[in-house]
């Protein structure tokens, strides 16, 4: 299993993996209600709500599996209310994607045009709280480094190997692309 998902032995949590599913489908819920509202096909509609239904079960998967990591995975002071704002945001999202999701199952084929805008800001602030929380994931993994297996620094070049051309510095024919 190494061999085909390298990078699956790299990660600290399982996290990850589940976090792009609920961000995709909610935003295309978002998406696709409002393409309802503007062309008024029922098939949008439908669609919108298959996809905030996925979502949301994505979305409580992601939230269960973040709890695990949070528990499990090392973070320094620094990271720590970054870590708790994520939480918070997060766990927002999923609770009103739940709301909605009920709400949906509740008025399904009874929603008027007035349910249906509601429905639509309902997803307008799903979609923001999903982005700034998803941007707070994305803080502590690049910039806090949170759940990072980070590489060895490398060892500052030489005086010699910058002034020397590529082949005498050590660097191999083979390498023609630039960094």
């Amino acid at each position: 299993m190494d061999s085909l998902f390298p990078g699956l032995r790299a990660l600290e949590n399982i996290h990850p993996l589940f976090v792009a599913f609920p961000f995709a489908l909610l935003q295309a819920a978002l998406l696709f209600q409002l393409l309802f509202v503007w062309k008024r096909r029922e098939d949008f509609h439908r669609t919108a709500v298959w996809l905030l239904w996925l979502g949301t079960l994505g979305a409580v998967a992601a939230s269960a599996t973040g709890w695990w990591a949070e528990k499990t995975v090392e973070h320094a002071e620094a990271a720590h209310e970054v870590l708790e704002l994520h939480e918070t945001l997060m766990l927002s999202t999923t609770g009103l994607a739940i709301l909605l999701s009920f709400a949906a199952l509740l008025l399904h084929g009874r929603m008027s045009g007035r349910g249906h805008l509601l429905f639509l800001g309902g997803l307008v602030v799903l979609g923001g709280l999903l982005l700034v929380g998803a941007d707070r994931g994305g803080q502590l993994v690049f910039e806090h480094g949170v759940a990072v297996q980070r590489p060895a620094p490398a060892s500052a070049p030489s005086e010699e190997t910058l002034s020397a051309p590529a082949s005498e510095a050590g660097e191999e024919d083979e390498h023609d692309h630039e960094h």
